[in-house]
């Protein structure tokens, strides 16, 4: 429906591995649209400027897709944005429940390739595993791990490590507990400021 999203809409999920993203909905784009209204909306997309991962989803089973594929990137590109070489950008290919099996089938088998679309039915849910997996491999390497030093009877410390971040390791000591957390890296400044002296960064990957 034309105009059904005026407003980005923003949701978070949890990617496989435990780590929370926000997904914003902008405005659709639409062919042909009058000046007017692409000046209204401009402020809308240009939030597209600030993701870390584009996701530019398509209607793969509309007769049109191709073109409307098209319209998107040259909007993309009015933005400022290397629609070719622009590595945030992963194309999503929904709607493949409304496509024969064998065209369906062929679709799903490119989902596993580091640059290639992926095919996904929202409807269904089919390939949207593959779809939160690729987002968590784009978004990996911007992560960071902190390490924490917590006394043992320090439960709502380890509460809070736990809901903020990934925990991906703990170690029990004799007077300590030792936690190593994976981290979004605007929550770095969060963590500081709980936990002092006793947060350190121990790598800038994971």
């Amino acid at each position: 429906m034309l105009f059904a999203t005026l407003d980005p809409t923003m949701r978070g999920i949890r990617l496989p591995g435990g780590r929370r993203v926000v997904l914003s909905d902008t405005v659709g784009f639409i062919a042909d649209l009058p000046v007017e209204l692409i000046a209204a909306f401009r402020a809308t997309l240009e939030e597209v400027l600030e993701a870390d991962i584009i996701v530019h989803v398509r209607d793969v089973a509309h007769e049109e897709s191709a073109a409307q594929k098209g319209d998107v990137l040259r909007v993309l590109a009015e933005l400022g944005i290397d629609t070719e070489g622009d590595a945030r950008i992963l194309e999503l290919l929904n709607k493949i429940d409304l496509l024969e099996p064998p065209a369906r089938a062929a679709l799903r088998a490119r989902n596993g390739g580091e640059k290639a679309p992926v095919a996904v039915s929202a409807l269904t849910g089919e390939g949207i595993p593959d779809f939160l997996a690729r987002i968590e491999k784009m978004l990996g390497r911007q992560g960071l791990v902190m390490n924490l030093r917590l006394d043992p009877s320090d439960g709502a410390g380890m509460a809070w490590a736990y809901a903020t971040g990934r925990v991906l390791a703990r170690r029990d000591r004799a007077k300590h507990v030792e936690l190593s957390v994976a981290i979004d890296p605007d929550a770095q400044g969060r963590f500081e400021k709980r936990y002092g002296e006793r947060a350190s960064i121990a790598t800038t990957s994971f």
